[in-house]
Order: C-alpha cells, then structure tokens, then sequence
C-alpha cells in the first residue's frame, strides 16, 4: 500500500527535467526510465489509474547509484534516493540481486587477504596529547573482510591521539540493507549495533563516509559520530600533502572534508566511483558504460594518489582505474594519513 507521503513527493516533480544534466547514468544512456523524472511520470500513471507498480518497474529502481546528485538541482527538493528505498521496501516484488552480489565479493576477498599480508601493519603507540576519552571505532565489514590495512591504519590514528580505543568488528553499519529497501532488517541491525556500544563511549568514530552517513539514521547514536578527519582536526593535527595528492569527494557525503580546501579535489562535478548502492557489482557492462562516456579519463587519474573518505568509493575508483588502464594509486584518508612520515 502506497501512503500519502510518498504520492505526494511524486507529485510534486514538475517535469522540469534538470535532473537531466546531472543523473551520470542517464548522460550515459539517454534512457528516459533511468532518470528520476520519467519514473515519477510512470508513478504518477500507476497512481492516477489506480495500477499496481510492476515488478519491472521495481528492478529499474535498482538501477540508481543513489547518489542523489538529482536532488541538488530539483526545484521541488524531491529525495529520489529515500523515495526509491521506500517503494522498494513496500514493495512485494523487491528486488534481490544486491544480496548476493554483495556478499559473494565480501566472501571472495575474506579468501583473497588470507593469502596476502595487510599492506599497512600497526606501529608502536606514539603518543600525541594527554587526551584519555573512550572512543568506539566503528570499522563495518568492508574493512573485515575487503581492506583491512584502512582499519589497522585507523587503529593507529586512534592510538597514537592517545583514545582508549574500542573496536567494533561485528556489525554491519545496515547500508546493504537500505540499498535493497529492507527497512525491517536495517531495524533489527541498528538496534543490534545500539546494543554494541558501551555508554561511557564519548564518541564512535568511522573511517568510512558511507558508514558514517547510515549510521547517522541511528537516533541514538547519531550524535556521538565523528569522521576520522574531524578527530584530526579537533586534535590540531595538519597533515602535509604529496603534490600528486587528489581528493575524491564520496557523493553520499554532506559536509566537505577540512583538508580538502588545501587538497585539489578531482570530482569537482560531482561524479562518484560507482559503488554508491553498489552499482558496479549489480550492473558491470552498464557500469564499463558509465565509465568510458562519463567519468574519468585515463589521463585524470594517471601517476596520481586519489585519496577518498569512504571504503566503498575506494573500491569503485580502483575499478574504475583497472578499467581505463591507469595507474593511479588509491588511498583512503586514514591509509594516506598513516602512511605519511611527518605524521608519524
């Protein structure tokens, strides 16, 4: 059942098409059905005429990075990506290919770091100021299973900012579950995640974007967060950059980074890596599309450190860069952090 709140949304797209301009998989395909105004006209045919929406229609909502670029120049301010996660979840014929996309790439590279050794190792404690605050670092299973070297790189962060630091390796922040509109399970998750956090914890700190802004959604934990930057920045920490430095802003980021005032940033048009919901895992031809037509050049990227604040955008932009045959060496912000001397 469609509540009112969500036909009123649909509703309020004027048509206008401006979304046109910015959608990345519309200027890569030209499909009308994968932009936000043409599914809110084919709502709007569903509701007027009293239909139920298809289990068609239901897979070509799967079909959005989420990035909500759209939303930023809607006239209406419509949130296509929430609206999308409520049809879904509604929905009987939800559709579940993420699932086992997701998990079968988390399995593969579980497999994959039992045969190599972490790229960055954990250093002796060194400490920076007499700051004793219990911190909870919230690594998410991107780090467990797939980057292991961004958590031990974080730990040491934590650690050598003197943070009595507690880690928190067996939860999921709940985004998978968003990403395929299984709101019920993305309850039971934050509720388990809730329990999971001692309440002496000053803060709860996240390496990764994308775990920071879905853990945000958590009422009661929202307001202990911190990115691993803003601990740097609260402690008076400056980090020198290499001049080959760039920084990738992760789309599903709202604040921008401090550092990145001093950085270049290389998305100043707000492309994304592509694993904004995972969408080069569900759909890689569409995908290699994507990444020839809109994003990035073999030349933007080459001999390059492309730092980003996200796990998830990490993977993307190395895919990205395998595609197009480039060299660019990415990192994420605590993987380039720990790995500066001057730092350390």
């Amino acid at each position: 059942m469609i509540d009112a709140e969500i036909k009123e949304e649909v509703y309020k797209c004027s048509k206008c098409g401006l979304c046109q301009s910015v959608c990345p998989i519309y200027l890569a395909t030209k499909n009308e059905m994968f932009l936000s105004r043409g599914r809110y006209i084919v709502l709007n045919n569903f509701f007027n005429n009293g239909k139920k929406i298809t289990k068609s229609f239901i897979k070509n909502l799967d079909i959005c990075l989420n990035c909500n670029a759209c939303k930023n120049f809607c006239p209406s301010n419509i949130d296509a990506a929430d609206l999308f996660t409520k049809l879904k979840s509604i929905n009987k014929f939800r559709f579940r290919l993420f699932g086992f996309s997701f998990y079968y790439f988390l399995y593969l590279n579980m497999h994959r770091l039992l045969k190599k050794k972490v790229l960055i190792k954990r250093k002796k404690r060194i400490v920076k100021n007499s700051n004793e605050d219990k911190v909870v670092y919230f690594q998410g299973c991107i780090n467990k299973y797939v980057n292991p070297s961004d958590k031990n790189a974080t730990l040491n962060i934590l650690e050598q900012l003197n943070y009595d630091v507690i880690s928190i390796n067996n939860c999921c922040c709940g985004l998978p579950y968003l990403s395929d509109g299984n709101l019920k399970k993305f309850q039971k998750n934050s509720e388990k995640i809730v329990k999971s956090i001692p309440k002496d914890a000053k803060y709860i700190a996240c390496s990764c974007d994308s775990c920071f802004e879905t853990l945000s959604k958590i009422d009661e934990i929202s307001h202990k967060l911190i990115r691993i930057d803003d601990l740097l920045k609260m402690n008076y920490v400056d980090i020198p950059f290499y001049k080959n430095s760039f920084y990738h802003k992760p789309l599903i980021r709202k604040d921008a980074a401090y550092f990145s005032e001093e950085m270049p940033v290389i998305n100043k048009k707000g492309s994304c890596s592509l694993m904004e919901n995972f969408f080069i895992l569900k759909y890689k031809k569409l995908a290699k599309v994507l990444i020839e037509k809109v994003f990035y050049k073999k030349e933007e990227l080459d001999n390059k450190y492309i730092i980003t604040s996200c796990q998830l955008s990490k993977l993307g932009l190395k895919k990205c860069a395998k595609i197009i045959s480039s060299n660019a060496n990415v990192l994420t912000y605590s993987e380039y952090v720990a790995s500066n001397r001057d730092f350390l």
